[in-house]
């Protein structure tokens, strides 16, 4: 037999002793009866909403029918699986995101290393660091970088200002150019 099924078959069995019990004066009892079929229809749904859908195919978002003519027991069948289901997107969205951005770095430390600084869509240490010692601003990666009074001043993508070092070297300009290619940024984030 199919465990969903047993479990939905269960919480109803569960609910006729709520009935049964409630129906005789056994209050308590019907009481105990019900969080126990309460707890399996929860699990059930939350166990429905972390299946994919080849092994979600009993019930899946939609209440089993052996339960539907509960309107208790359905409801909570919807909200835990529709409260599950959330969770699970969610993990499953940060997941990918996270995947996203190790690809993305893995990339970028490929590039670095061929030293294919056109791929990244940055400039090569060496053009930033003459850029910025001729005295010329530059715009990178939303960071604005400019060497003044012996200074590199730096603004973040989020305004906040701060030094990035003394000399544009090519060494400081390699350093700062890893990083940003790399998803970081300098200074403080929201």
């Amino acid at each position: 037999m199919n465990p969903a099924f047993e479990q939905a078959l269960q919480a109803r069995l569960l609910w006729m002793q709520v009935r049964s019990y409630g129906s005789l004066g056994f209050h308590r009892m019907a009481k105990i009866a019900a969080r126990k079929a309460y707890w399996l229809v929860d699990a059930l749904a939350k166990d429905q909403a972390r299946c994919e859908l080849p092994y979600a195919a009993p019930y899946g978002a939609k209440c089993p029918l052996v339960l539907s003519d509960v309107p208790r027991l359905a409801a909570l069948y919807e909200q835990s699986w529709r409260e599950e289901a959330q969770i699970v997107d969610e993990a499953r969205e940060k997941a990918e995101e996270r995947l996203r951005r190790e690809q993305s770095k893995a990339y970028a430390i490929k590039c670095i290393e061929s030293n294919d600084w056109k791929a990244l869509d940055l400039p090569s240490p060496e053009h930033l660091s003459a850029e910025l010692y001729a005295g010329r601003p530059m715009r990178v990666g939303g960071h604005f970088l400019d060497y003044e009074d012996g200074i590199v001043w730096m603004d973040n993508p989020y305004g906040v200002e701060g030094c990035l070092g003394e000399e544009p070297t090519i060494q400081l300009c390699r350093q700062f150019l890893t990083r940003v290619a790399k998803g970081g940024m300098y200074g403080p984030e929201p």
